[in-house]
């Protein structure tokens, strides 16, 4: 059964809103976090959790993609992101 004070207790001490940057969307992680590290949630903490999981849902959809690469361009990604040549990979 839900307890609508239990709700409201949980809406007061984070108080659910909109994501507006990585800070934000830092400190709504770590709401979530506190919460699933609980062995078991009440129905008012699992709702909760939905809110705060559309939230993160909303903000990280309008962010910008990160492509999808594959094989040989992820590999060529990778020796760039860390100054290596093709010839670092062979062992010696």
């Amino acid at each position: 059964m839900f307890a609508t004070d239990k709700y409201l207790e949980l809406l007061k001490q984070y108080p659910p809103r909109p994501i507006h940057n990585e800070e934000d969307l830092e400190m709504m992680q770590e709401v979530i976090n506190r919460l699933l590290d609980k062995p078991q949630l009440t129905v008012e903490e699992r709702e909760y959790l939905n809110v705060l999981g559309s939230l993160i849902y909303e903000y990280e959809k309008n962010q910008e993609p990160i492509p999808d690469i594959y094989g040989i361009e992820l590999l060529k990604f990778i020796l760039e992101e860390r100054n290596l040549q093709k010839q670092d990979l062979l062992s010696t």
